[in-house]
């Protein structure tokens, strides 16, 4: 029978990191501390508000996130831009410097095997382009586009639609940088920051301010992507990153907040505020630890009514206790030498996964299930 379960055990954990290793989340831009925010892209909800941080490499403002590969890239607003370039468990990889032609760069996305990032230069460099990238990080050239750029979308159909956060609206550019018009057309919107696509594929658009050419006010706006029309509209707030998070809400900033609009009732909550939050993107095979080949742990009773016995063959100082989609339930620290024991027994009946960290930072982590 030990046996037996033993080898359930095994197959339920190597099933548990499969489902660790693929899920999605939502990391969001806080500007004015330089971290990463890593969101539940369930709801939105705060797993960790310092994922990543990077004030050790910038005083400049970042602003743009995206996905390349299983890398994360972020942008640095600065005179003298970089992108930087992170793992997706939140290490440091590389840095993508100014030289290669980055000036006040904003958005930026995966357009045609390309990374594509909106550039509105100074000192010296080309002024409102379309700065490419291979997924290495080597610059393949510009093509020249609208005033003040600020992010860049795939449509999948040959081209990529560009906003403006000025009043040109958003300009489509064929894949080898030809324009060829204006899915939105100049004046409509003012003040066009982040777009992204929702799940039926129409486009999701923040924008910050009021366009006197049209009446329509600062919101979120979800944008045919065929003829440009305006779909729906919610106008009661101002928004500078948006993205739709699993149930259906929009997850977007708003200066110093990050809110869910709820898209039945039109309402919207806070999910954290004290910041300047920019730009959100949804990451694909996330996982928030990396972890250790050596650190060597074993935990008992498993099943557990509460109490868990762990020994490690090295100290450790803290464990975690996270739910099937990644966020922290519970937290034991100031633990100690090779043996402690941790009580989750006020938590209810399910399958969670408890993680232990060493004096080295590495981590190891077991699923646990709680009768």
């Amino acid at each position: 029978m030990g046996t037996k379960l033993s080898f359930i055990l095994s197959l339920s954990l190597i099933f548990f990191h499969t489902i660790l290793k693929g899920q999605s989340a939502i990391l969001a831009v806080n500007s004015q501390s330089k971290t990463i925010l890593h969101l539940s892209a369930t709801d939105g909800s705060v797993i960790n508000a310092n994922f990543i941080n990077l004030s050790s490499l910038t005083t400049n403002p970042i602003i743009g996130i995206t996905q390349v590969q299983d890398k994360i890239w972020i942008t640095n607003q600065g005179a003298s831009g970089e992108i930087y370039i992170y793992n997706l468990d939140g290490t440091y990889s590389s840095t993508i410097p100014s030289s290669t032609g980055l000036s006040n760069i904003r958005g930026l996305n995966v357009v045609n095997n390309e990374v594509w990032v909106t550039v509105g230069g100074g000192n010296g460099l080309p002024a409102n382009t379309i700065k490419r990238f291979d997924f290495a990080g080597n610059p393949l050239g510009n093509h020249p586009t609208l005033l003040l750029p600020f992010d860049v979308r795939d449509s999948g159909a040959g081209s990529a639609f560009i906003g403006s956060f000025f009043n040109e609206g958003i300009q489509i550019m064929s894949y080898n940088g030809v324009i060829t018009g204006n899915l939105v057309g100049s004046g409509v919107l003012n003040g066009i920051q982040q777009i992204s696509k929702i799940q039926n594929g129409n486009l999701l658009v923040a924008v910050t301010s009021n366009s006197v050419n049209s009446g329509n006010n600062a919101g979120i706006y979800i944008i045919s992507p065929t003829n440009g029309a305006i779909i729906t509209k919610w106008n009661a707030l101002i928004a500078s990153g948006v993205i739709q998070s699993d149930n259906g809400n929009y997850i977007y900033t708003s200066g110093s907040t990050i809110r869910s609009l709820d898209t039945v009732t039109g309402t919207s909550s806070t999910i954290i505020s004290g910041g300047n939050y920019q730009y959100l993107t949804r990451v694909n095979g996330f996982l928030g630890v990396k972890e250790s080949e050596t650190f060597k742990a074993s935990i008992y009773p498993n099943p557990t009514k509460g109490k868990i016995h762990i020994k490690s063959e090295e100290a450790f100082s803290s464990a975690k206790i996270y739910s099937k989609t990644g966020q922290i339930l519970k937290t034991f620290d100031q633990l100690k030498g090779k043996n402690n024991t941790v009580d989750i027994s006020e938590m209810v009946t399910g399958n969670y996964i408890l993680t232990l960290q060493d004096i080295k930072g590495e981590v190891k982590s077991f699923k646990v299930i709680k009768d």
